[in-house]
């Protein structure tokens, strides 16, 4: 599969393009400071930023699917996921590109479950106001868009490793309460759930 990878120097991003690499699939990591891709392995790089059309369309140019992992860090008033996402959408279409995996997060209603989860959420959603308006309008952009989109939850990443193996990437209505997964974990589920049907148009909660 020839697959492209926004977000490509984040953690899930660098983790998802070493799977794919020993997996066989062929990448295109898009980022805007190559540099940042460290050891991460990518058949082709694309330099830019997600607000650059030109770009991006290079990134999705002759993909069979594409993976939004972007993460807000310093400037969470940034619009990334809303307007990197819009772009990313609008290159697709116009390269006739329909499979999209994004990963997001389960921080806020109407994906969290039971009381000391909705009180750790709401904390979180205090502290992080602007980045999660902007993961609702990626929701939005995603879920009415052309794609074929799957959008996985995690609720907690982690690089150490966890005690039990992760439950498999069943669509569930709510996360589960603190629910650890590694970057390796998440990286190997997106790659499971690319081509499976059950999983299209779906939220999925690792």
């Amino acid at each position: 599969m020839n697959l492209t990878v926004f977000g490509a120097s984040g953690r899930t991003g660098q983790a998802l393009l070493q799977l794919a690499h020993t997996s066989g699939h062929t990448t295109t990591a898009h980022v805007r400071r190559p540099a940042r891709l460290g050891a991460a392995p990518a058949t082709r790089i694309v330099t830019g930023s997600v607000f650059d059309s030109a770009s991006v369309a290079d990134a999705v140019r002759d993909a069979d699917a594409v993976v939004i992992a972007l993460g807000l860090h310093r400037n969470r008033t940034t619009a990334l996921y809303s307007r990197g996402t819009a772009t990313i959408i609008g290159a697709m279409s116009r390269h006739g590109v329909r499979r999209l995996v994004v990963v997001s997060e389960a921080a806020y209603p109407p994906h969290t479950r039971g009381p000391l989860t909705h009180a750790m959420a709401a904390l979180y959603r205090l502290a992080n106001a602007p980045a999660l308006r902007e993961r609702r309008l990626q929701d939005t952009l995603v879920t009415t868009s052309h794609t074929i989109w799957t959008i996985l939850r995690p609720t907690l990443l982690t690089h150490r490793p966890t005690r039990r193996p992760p439950r498999p990437p069943a669509p569930r209505p709510h996360a589960g309460a603190f629910s650890r997964l590694t970057y390796c974990q998440l990286a190997a589920q997106i790659l499971t759930v690319l081509d499976d049907p059950a999983t299209f148009h779906r939220n999925l909660y690792p």
